[in-house]
């Protein structure tokens, strides 16, 4: 046990990374190089929780790596092997060597290669991250890949800037929507929105032409690029390279880099690199109209569902509930309160004289009336289960779900109240000079035998009561 003490004593020192396995207990152990290079805030007692922030990818396969499971599967004992290690968007090229120390006790040394790993695997690890995170873009997201890409390609292609423009509906202005500088240069985006296109003929001719626009020196464009030789000399710009971005063969944008510190000799690989980001964007613009156009032809089936099922449901005269409706929410709330032995209610009503009304006042009059009753019916169904329907002519029913007898009196006298408060003229009446309603109520607590159409025939039967007593009253239903 004191040697390894005195081993680990020694590869804290080491000038590289070194990390120690323990396979009995678990732990893993970094030396002070090792703390600095995997950003670990402890060098003992580690455990794989300790490792998640870190990532290592297979330089053949590309694939990630955990950085625990070297140990078990990935290194052969004292053969030189490489991985990549990620850090702030930069590859490295590790040389990493596994050995043993006891037959429970190994470790991996870890040395940074002289130098970064070339331009090109960054930029082609950085793309095949933003493709695969684009594949299933969302709009909340989009905009952090975007700057993520403008990014990569801005630093692939030593520019100083990179910018993505997209062309208003009607084709006529283009605005800056994301953009990418580098230290010590000046953004434009936000004094480059709803710039007329009009304004940059050059420009324009080339990018529908050829969907490239590529200037290695601003001062050699041609006199017929005037406007587009003082806008870069405004933004000091020495060199443009810009794609186009195509939508159904059209022209909806494009993306491109500036160099400002100096000129660019543009070479074949940044443009084979620039138009890589460009189709990668137009596909994940394309993706995201897509689905905002599945989205919307879903949310328009559904609004058309939603106006068949009221179509369907509400009656066309007064657009309460129709008898459809009526029946279809008795029976669901006879169920509901048979499950939580609750009382339910319904009150029938009726217009008193409403023929001889019709005959006096005519059929319009007749249907104006109608809609202030069953308005006036609506606004007394303030809880979510109750409900004011047009049961036929000029009779309507309302359900009271979880209401007894008592409150459905009450609720029958707040009808009359409310019509009699309307005040609508009714001189052929028999009981009033104005419009009134003969109303009958029946209230239980049912039971899994408990038939809609008994609770119906009840009610309905002391509406007759409410008739035959002299109109204009209310009536409970009474057993005879």
């Amino acid at each position: 046990m004191n040697s390894i003490k005195d081993i680990w004593r020694t590869l804290k020192c080491l000038p590289f990374a070194v990390l120690v396995h323990d396979s009995k207990t678990r732990n893993y152990k970094a030396n002070n190089q090792a703390l600095k290079l995997f950003n670990l805030e402890q060098g003992d007692d580690l455990c794989a929780n300790h490792f998640g922030h870190i990532k290592l990818i297979s330089p053949l396969s590309k694939k990630p790596l955990l950085l625990q499971n070297l140990f078990d599967v990935y290194l052969i004992p004292n053969v030189l092997n490489n991985v990549v290690l990620e850090i702030n968007e930069t590859a490295f090229l590790l040389n990493i060597k596994f050995a043993y120390i006891t037959e429970t006790v190994s470790m991996i040394t870890f040395e940074i290669e002289k130098h970064k790993i070339d331009e090109q695997y960054n930029f082609d690890v950085v793309i095949s991250n933003i493709s695969a995170d684009l594949i299933d873009i969302q709009n909340d997201n989009v905009d952090g890949h975007i700057n993520y890409a403008l990014k990569a390609i801005g630093t692939v292609c030593h520019a100083d800037r990179s910018y993505l423009f997209k062309f208003n509906d009607e084709n006529t202005q283009m605005s800056n929507t994301h953009e990418w500088v580098n230290k010590g240069i000046v953004p434009f985006k936000d004094s480059l929105q709803d710039v007329p296109k009009s304004e940059l003929p050059y420009f324009f001719k080339l990018m529908n032409d050829t969907y490239l626009f590529k200037v290695n020196d601003v001062s050699d464009l041609p006199a017929s690029a005037g406007g587009e030789k003082k806008e870069f000399e405004l933004q000091k710009i020495k060199s443009v390279l810009c794609i186009g971005l195509s939508y159904e063969k059209e022209l909806v944008g494009f993306i491109g880099c500036d160099c400002v510190a100096e000129k660019r000799e543009w070479t074949n690989l940044d443009l084979i690199r620039i138009k890589l980001v460009g189709e990668i964007l137009t596909n994940a613009f394309k993706n995201i109209n897509y689905k905002q156009k599945l989205e919307l032809a879903q949310q328009q089936l559904i609004t058309a569902n939603q106006k068949l099922s009221e179509l369907v449901n509400t009656d066309g005269l007064t657009t309460i509930a129709n008898r459809r409706c009526f029946d279809k929410t008795f029976e669901d709330e006879i169920q509901r309160c048979v499950r939580y032995q609750q009382p339910i209610s319904l009150i029938i009503c009726d217009i008193d004289f409403f023929k001889k009304y019709n005959d006096s006042y005519g059929h319009q009059k007749g249907d104006e009336a109608l809609k202030y009753v069953a308005e006036t019916l609506q606004n007394l169904c303030k809880r979510p289960g109750d409900l004011a329907a047009r049961y036929g002519g000029e009779e309507f029913a309302i359900i009271l779900p979880c209401t007894d007898s008592e409150n459905a009196n009450c609720f029958s006298t707040l009808i009359q109240n409310d019509i009699a408060r309307l005040n609508i003229e009714h001189n052929q009446s028999d009981v009033s000079k104005q419009l009134t309603l003969s109303i009958g109520f029946y209230s239980v607590i049912p039971n899994t035998k408990t038939r809609a159409k008994d609770i119906i025939s009840k009610a309905d039967a002391a509406l007759y009561d409410a008739k035959e007593s002299g109109r204009n009253k209310i009536s409970e239903y009474s057993p005879k």
